[in-house]
């Protein structure tokens, strides 16, 4: 039977604080959700936002992970964004929209 060392404390994420606050991305949410594709760009509002508010409340740990979800989730958006966009020029090239 081995018995499991004791954490590290060093090695916890509290720990790793560099003093540095993470950035909401507020801004790219915003431009992706009114450029790019509502419905997830509203989800990627929501969570900058939630950035926002753990930042306030002084948790940087909350803050970092809303701030890597937001991140992903403008990622996310403006790849669909591309997608969808890129699906519509594709159809109306093949019902002929744009022949002269």
């Amino acid at each position: 039977m081995t018995i499991d060392p004791a954490p590290d404390p060093s090695a916890s994420p509290e720990a790793a604080d560099s003093g540095n606050s993470p950035s909401a991305h507020l801004g790219w949410a915003i431009v992706v959700a009114a450029l790019g594709f509502l419905p997830l760009g509203v989800i990627a509002i929501i969570q900058a936002l939630r950035t926002t508010s753990a930042l306030r409340a002084g948790d940087l740990v909350s803050a970092r992970k809303r701030a890597r979800s937001a991140k992903r989730w403008i990622i996310g958006t403006a790849v669909v964004a591309v997608l969808v966009d890129l699906a519509i020029v594709g159809s109306l090239l093949l019902l002929g929209a744009f022949a002269s």
